[in-house]
């Protein structure tokens, strides 16, 4: 595994390499540059040298002089439907990826190119690598460990596109990851391939589409984020053919069909799925909808709906399940903001050799409203009855209720979401969901502003005591001319599945399904200031800390961190000067003796350049 990170690196490394020459052969040349007939280019980006330091209480210390770039090159030959492409190359530089990890430093290369694009047939090529140091990975949404990571992801995609007959799309993708936590070598891995086909077809009124999917996953878990290391091989295939046709009364007719069939060491097994979907609109503000489905494999279906293959043995208590689910839905626009919608579920259950029933049946009434009192307001309730073979059930409740207010300097927004027994897959229990939180942000004076946002969703009622979810997120913002102050907090904790990918599906079901369930507990807390000086000087600093911890079959694992982080960056016309360090703390029960302690130091002296 070593020699292939190190090989992949003096790959990018090459790569670079050459974009450096290119681009110095291009300034010295005053960017009068003649590319190959019909060949267009655009190359920029910025190189320069780069010094770094280690330091740490178990690493020992090391230091490095090399250069450091980013830069893109794309372009198309003879025409962009033709051949396009885009290369991102970047080594060595300091990033930050706010979807999910924060990067001290990155080497890896993107790159996608478009072949014969509005032809018969259309296809595309893309690959990516990545190697990031210091970075924060996410725990169920919460940055909270502090590691390395690399990754790679390679996709293939053509199309055969013709008048008349049947459309075809392909695509495979290959993907891997590996992530290793800090003061240690063992290494969570994960790794993926999937291959799609996508089919259309039009006849004698009816729209066809046919799929065709398979999904095959390796997962070696992370000792910090699993109790005991996790191995796992599982592959999912999945079949579906829809048929739509339009009706009389603006009206449609569904039909469809799908099968899946998932296999793992231990278990395999397949669901089937039946659907029929109908709808009219007899009237411009009156509309009808029925639909029925059968699904051979409750549990199967369940998983499939989470969104991700979770790492479970539940399959074998899904070959015993089977549901039938049947609604009518009507919906009747009264007018002046007031919309009625009424609707029937029934449900016909068959779980580990016991039958069961239950009809909801309810409304609700929706309500929109402006005017200058209450600026914006939209809101609805209803009301949700269950009755089963037994007699009427729980009396569920649906609102919902958003609001935005600007009353002088100040503006506000918030919005409430709470549901109850509203589930239709796989209905084994009660459950129900809130979901609520706002905005405000207030101008102080003409240079000086405040905003703030919270938002929280949690779990009301669950399968189980104690196997609720919450999740809580907290930013402000307090800027003023050009210093800037940002906090934020973020925790999450619950229930959830292990994913084959490493990340965790947090859901109410509890053991009611499978005792594989994780018990999560996540918190992040972190603070940025800002400000730039003389118009050509930046200086920022933050501080984080997080924590997190897991428990499985009551055997646990806890990682806690904290993290200094302080940049300064001069730019002078196109030279960068950027300066940084980082101090970083790590303890994990994973990692026997002191907390490991890293500090890093990062220097660069950088050029940017358009060639052509």
């Amino acid at each position: 595994m070593v020699y292939r990170e190190m090989k992949a690196r003096r790959l990018i490394a090459v790569i670079a390499t050459i974009l450096v020459l290119v681009l110095a052969c291009g300034a010295s040349a005053n960017a009068q540059v003649t590319p190959i007939n019909n060949l267009k280019l655009l190359m920029n980006g910025n190189l320069g040298a780069v010094y770094n330091a280690n330091s740490g209480n178990s690493t020992g210390s090391s230091h490095s002089l090399g250069f450091g770039m980013n830069g893109t090159l794309e372009g198309y030959y003879f025409n962009p439907q033709f051949l396009s492409f885009q290369v991102r190359p970047y080594y060595d530089r300091d990033q930050l990826n706010s979807d999910s990890q924060s990067i001290n430093l990155g080497t890896g290369v993107d790159s996608s190119f478009s072949l014969f694009g509005g032809s018969h047939f259309p296809g595309m090529i893309s690959y990516g690598r990545n190697f990031s140091s210091d970075s924060e990975f996410s725990i169920a949404g919460v940055p909270s460990v502090l590691g390395n990571s690399s990754g790679s992801n390679f996709s293939i995609g053509w199309g055969a596109l013709f008048s008349g007959f049947p459309t075809l799309q392909a695509t495979y993708s290959i993907s891997d990851s590996t992530s290793t936590l800090l003061g240690t070598t063992d290494k969570g891995t994960s790794s993926s391939k999937s291959f799609n086909l996508n089919s259309t077809y039009s006849i004698v009124g009816f729209n066809l589409q046919g799929t065709l999917g398979h999904y095959s996953a390796d997962l070696t878990s992370p000792d910090f984020l699993t109790p005991s290391t996790v191995n796992s091989s599982s592959s999912n295939t999945n079949y579906s053919i829809t048929a739509t046709h339009r009706l009389p009364l603006s009206g449609s007719l569904g039909l469809g069909w799908s099968r899946t069939t998932s296999a793992s060491e231990t278990d395999e097994f397949s669901s089937n799925s039946y659907t029929a979907s109908a709808g009219i609109s007899p009237w411009p503000r009156l509309s009808i909808n029925g639909l029925w489905n059968y699904t051979s494999n409750a549990v199967l279906a369940y998983e499939q709906s989470l969104g991700e293959v979770p790492v479970m043995p539940s399959g074998s208590l899904g070959s015993n399940s089977n549901i039938t689910y049947m609604n009518a839905t009507g919906t009747f626009l009264v007018g002046h903001g007031l919309t009625i919608i009424g609707y029937l579920n029934h449900q016909i259950r068959h779980f580990q050799e016991e039958n069961s029933e239950n009809t909801q049946y309810g409304g609700t009434v929706n309500f929109q409203k402006a005017n200058n009192l209450f600026g914006f307001m939209r809101f609805s309730i209803g009301v949700v009855d269950t009755a089963t073979q037994d007699g009427n059930g729980i009396i569920g409740l649906v609102t919902n209720l958003s609001l935005t207010r600007k009353f002088g300097q100040w503006e506000a927004t918030a919005d409430f979401d709470y549901s109850q027994d509203t589930q239709t897959l796989y209905s084994i229990v009660t459950t129900s969901n809130y979901n609520y939180g706002g905005m405000i942000r207030r101008r102080i004076l003409s240079s000086v502003n405040w905003n703030a946002s919270f938002r929280e969703t949690r779990s009301g009622l669950a399968s189980q005591k104690g196997t609720n979810n919450l999740a809580d997120s907290f930013t402000t913002n307090l800027s003023w001319r050009k210093y800037s102050l940002t906090g934020s907090y973020s925790q999450a904790n619950g229930e959830a599945l292990l994913g084959v990918n490493g990340t965790l599906i947090a859901t109410p079901l509890g053991s009611t399904i499978s005792d594989y369930f994780l018990t999560f507990n996540a918190r992040s807390l972190s603070a940025t200031a800002s400000t730039q000086l003389f118009r050509v000087v930046t200086l920022s600093g933050s501080y984080t800390k997080v924590s997190s911890s897991s428990i499985q079959n009551e055997i646990g694992t806890f990682n806690n961190g904290k993290r200094y982080n302080a940049r300064v960056a001069v730019r002078m016309r196109r030279l960068y000067l950027i300066g940084g360090y980082d101090h970083a703390i790590q303890e994990s029960s994973v990692v026997p003796g002191r907390p490991q302690m890293v500090n890093s130091y990062y220097v660069s002296l950088s050029r940017w350049f358009k060639v052509f």
